[in-house]
């Protein structure tokens, strides 16, 4: 056989061997959330909010930068799938779906894996689609529909959101964008708005995101165990970096600590870049360097969590490096807590909100600090596949509902920053903390940091 023809078998070779796997969509996940039934109650439950028209939500186009792949959440949320470049397609009439997906030549197929669209039909079905088509079709279904007198197009006309950021939060950082002399002109998401507009005028543009956002604030039963796991991995990664904190540390060595521990039972990742603030560090609300060694007494506020199953988590711990605060580190640790216990509390079914930040409004003007009040009102907020999750802590609390609760106090020219963060899920029983595995009375945080050196 000449070498030719022998490196063209090898090739074929290869490419028939591809397994019958889609990398980027994890298969357990998607089991976990409730597999296909409840994808598909999702789709037509939005489908029949829509009354009529039809949506299209759309997945990423490519990777990010040296990180796993995640998918676009309110893609996400209606498929489970995780496929680049996808497209869903959800009829308001009739409730029925399309996913159009790129063709992936075979040694894209090979390198990357296969997108949907090249698994078999038999393995496409256990995802709960009966119709995938090519991509190349979209524009060909786009005239025949958007182009019709009276089409109504649903998109998200809202921005989206992600992993570690609001659907407000990234808005502001298309406004940067915008405002630097050469920033993008078009953000995709803005892009993808434009051209239907401008290729099918005569079509009404609707906005799914109210619609989305309503869905995906009262978490599903699925859901709500899948964040009592990560709640639990998530403070037991913390509890074990606290234990091993000592003075001579470097910041990042606590994040490592916790890191493995989230990774070692199943996160596919974490929920947003670990802060270990310590010293002149903690009164940088969102620290992320973590590269200072840390010093005898220095008051260090540790803030990480773990991604599991496109699901976050969200946990603050403030201690003293040395295992012991100062009394005055002491004095305000302990108002805050008060703080953050009288908010929990509130956080039933027939309360609001705002009577929840009022709450610990009311501790912090009894210790005389109330200009020092940055309460459940202003700092927190739900957590879901975003670990700002979509609307705010505004109005009735409801059952369902996963929120956090971080009051702080700091007084910068002391280098006093408390934070005190857990993640609740609201029950018709009241609050449950998911984030309780990692100590937060005094006298227990005290024990903890740097145990394990200790032994």
């Amino acid at each position: 056989m000449k070498p030719l023809h022998k490196a063209v078998l090898s090739f074929l070779i290869l490419v028939l061997a591809i397994p019958a796997l889609a990398q980027y969509t994890d298969q357990q996940a998607f089991q976990d959330l409730g597999g296909v039934k409840e994808f598909a109650r999702r789709r037509a439950e939005l489908a029949q909010q829509m009354k009529g028209g039809f949506a299209l939500l759309f997945a990423r186009i490519t990777d990010p930068e040296g990180t796993n792949y995640r998918e676009d959440n309110d893609f996400y949320y209606y498929t489970g799938i995780a496929d680049e470049g996808a497209v869903l397609m959800i009829d308001g009439n009739s409730g029925n779906s399309v996913l159009f997906e790129p063709q992936q030549p075979p040694r894209t197929a090979q390198v990357y894996g296969p997108n949907l669209m090249a698994l078999p039909k038999s393995q496409q079905q256990q995802f709960g689609f009966t119709q995938i088509v090519a991509l190349e079709n979209l524009n060909a279904f786009l005239t025949y529909r958007a182009g019709a007198p009276d089409a109504q197009v649903w998109l998200r006309l809202g921005w989206p959101d992600k992993l570690d950021g609001a659907r407000m939060e990234t808005g502001r950082d298309e406004a940067d964008n915008y405002n630097h002399p050469f920033g993008e002109s078009m953000p995709r998401d803005r892009e993808i708005i434009k051209r239907i507009h401008e290729r099918f005028p005569q079509a009404q543009l609707k906005d799914l995101t109210p619609l989305i956002d309503v869905m995906r604030n009262i978490k599903t039963a699925t859901e709500i165990e899948v964040l009592r796991r990560n709640g639990k991995i998530s403070a037991e990664g913390n509890r074990r970096a606290m234990a091993t904190a000592h003075p001579g540390m470097y910041e990042y060595e606590v994040e490592a600590e916790a890191n493995y521990w989230y990774h070692k039972n199943g996160a596919q990742g974490i929920a947003y870049p670990a802060i270990v603030g310590s010293g002149p560090n903690v009164n940088t609300w969102h620290y992320f360097q973590d590269r200072r060694k840390m010093e005898p007494n220095d008051l260090v506020v540790f803030d990480f969590a773990a991604d599991l199953d496109h699901l976050t988590m969200d946990i603050t711990r403030t201690f003293n490096v040395s295992g012991k605060f100062t009394p005055e580190q002491a004095k305000w640790y302990a108002v805050d807590l008060e703080a953050q216990k009288a908010i929990i509390d509130m956080l039933r079914p027939g309360n609001t909100y705002e009577q929840a930040g009022d709450a610990g409004k009311k501790v912090y003007e009894k210790y005389g600090i109330g200009d020092q009040w940055h309460g459940f009102s202003a700092y927190g907020h739900f957590v879901g596949e975003a670990v700002h999750d979509v609307l705010s802590t505004t109005g009735p609390v409801k059952v369902g509902q996963v929120t956090t609760v971080e009051p702080i106090i700091e007084f910068p020219d002391k280098h006093i920053h408390i934070r005190i963060e857990d993640t609740v899920l609201i029950t018709d029983k009241g609050p449950e903390i998911l984030t309780g595995g990692v100590p937060k009375e005094m006298s227990d945080v005290e024990k903890l940091v740097g145990s394990e050196i200790k032994k």
